[in-house]
């Protein structure tokens, strides 16, 4: 009877390898494959925050191949954000849904859930510094004093063999207007040089907590 050696003997070593890739993949993209919560365990509710914000809004994904970024229609997503703005923090949670039927799969579950947790450092001056803990990973970025611009770099805990090393979030609020627009960036860095490798380009209708007129 063939044993599991033997089997792996007959497989092509190329195929082996992209079997790993692909699941390598998978395991790294966003860290959404536990079964346990991406959200900090609290016993208690969170605090009343200065204001709520609700974000609904769609992100559509582009891969970056022979010097160009070409648009992948079936890693587009659907999102929706609950945002509670503090005095020195803010805390997101993100639910985003790939819907399209060609998805294969590669980046996670289809519906996922991700969490940021945004932390001020002290000090004033023209930008405001943050550190950032989020189920992507952690890093550090500024804000102007307006908190219109937002820029972070998060590095993830994940294997050097996955075809990116960091994310860069990059927001731009436009409260007047009721939108947002963000770029996720996903590369590949080393001696400060980068690597392109994937962005998604998200925009958003900004909700704000109000109370509702008195129905007639």
């Amino acid at each position: 009877m063939l044993n599991v050696f033997c089997l792996l003997s007959m497989i092509k070593p190329e195929l082996i390898a992209k079997a790993y890739l692909f699941l390598l993949f998978v395991s790294v993209f966003t860290g959404c494959s536990t079964p346990h919560s991406v959200l900090p365990e609290t016993e208690t509710f969170q605090p009343p925050p200065e204001f709520s914000m609700v974000l609904v809004g769609e992100g559509r994904a582009y891969r970056f191949s022979d010097g160009a970024w070409i648009e992948v229609p079936s890693y587009n997503y659907e999102f929706t954000v609950l945002q509670r703005r503090y005095t020195d923090r803010w805390e997101s949670i993100k639910e985003i849904h790939r819907r399209h039927p060609q998805y294969d799969g590669r980046a996670g579950n289809r519906d996922q859930t991700l969490y940021f947790l945004i932390s001020f450092l002290p000090g004033s001056g023209k930008s405001l510094e943050f550190s950032a803990d989020t189920s992507l990973g952690k890093g550090l970025g500024k804000a102007d004093p307006e908190f219109k611009n937002l820029a972070v770099e998060l590095k993830p805990d994940i294997s050097r063999f996955a075809p990116f090393s960091n994310y860069r979030i990059t927001q731009t609020y436009k409260y007047e207007d009721g939108y947002l627009k963000e770029i996720v960036e996903l590369f590949k860095k080393k001696d400060d040089i980068e690597e392109p490798f994937m962005k998604i380009e998200e925009e958003a209708i900004i909700y704000l907590s109000q109370k509702l007129q008195k129905s007639s």
